[in-house]
């Protein structure tokens, strides 16, 4: 670890975690099948619970990603996927204003690499 990492690394999880809702982040089935006759997925996918802050930009992007009405960004630490990267197709669900939001990762832009300490996420809401 550099010395930057050192001093940073342990600031994203705390705040996420107090200014932060709750949330359950979903990966995606690496084994998953589709039967066209029956129209029947199977397989599953994992359900992870964890603190997130989504926030909804302006008009930039963000991994080459535009952001439209239904563009959403999410900050998670990575502390709360342990080594596991986020995945463009992976979901996070969570709740605002009383509303159930699906938000499907687009692009994540992580900070530091090999071994980051705070996923920012680029999501479409569903």
């Amino acid at each position: 670890m550099s010395l930057v990492d050192d001093i940073f690394s342990s600031i994203p999880a705390p705040l996420i975690n107090q200014f932060g809702i709750d949330a359950t982040y979903i990966k995606l089935s690496q084994n998953q099948t589709y039967n066209p006759e029956t129209g029947v997925v199977s397989g599953y996918s994992q359900e992870i619970s964890v603190k997130i802050f989504p926030y909804t930009p302006g008009g930039d992007d963000l991994a080459g990603v535009k952001f439209e009405q239904t563009g959403v960004k999410i900050l998670l630490s990575t502390q709360e996927l342990g080594s596991y990267y986020p995945q463009k197709g992976d979901s996070i669900r969570y709740q605002e204003t009383g509303v159930s939001r699906t938000a499907i990762i687009a692009g994540v832009e992580s900070s530091r690499g090999d071994n980051p300490i705070l996923h920012m996420i680029v999501a479409r809401l569903s």
